[in-house]
């Protein structure tokens, strides 16, 4: 199976909201290592654009956009990546 890939987009200086995305990302990574793939983009970037995100902090789980303008419990992440495909 393909690792899943998921994108955060975080606002600089970081919110509180990006704060405990980072954090949440963190066990994420650990509970699901070898299963997830996790960029983390920090500030305005092109991909922001090309994705009409407006809010931070904002989550791309495969190719979806998931979550803008919070950051989500552990249940709701981790449902977000069983629907593409986590197991």
């Amino acid at each position: 199976m393909s690792k899943i890939k998921i994108e955060a987009f975080l606002s600089v200086p970081p919110c509180s909201g990006g704060i405990a995305l980072s954090r949440l990302l963190g066990e994420i990574e650990k509970e699901f290592a070898g299963k997830v793939e996790i960029t983390v983009h920090r500030g305005p970037v092109p991909e922001m654009e090309e994705l009409k995100l407006s809010a931070t902090p904002a989550l791309v789980i495969g190719n979806l956009v998931r979550i803008t303008g919070v950051c989500p419990d552990r249940e709701t992440m981790v449902a977000a990546l069983r629907e593409c495909g986590l197991n």
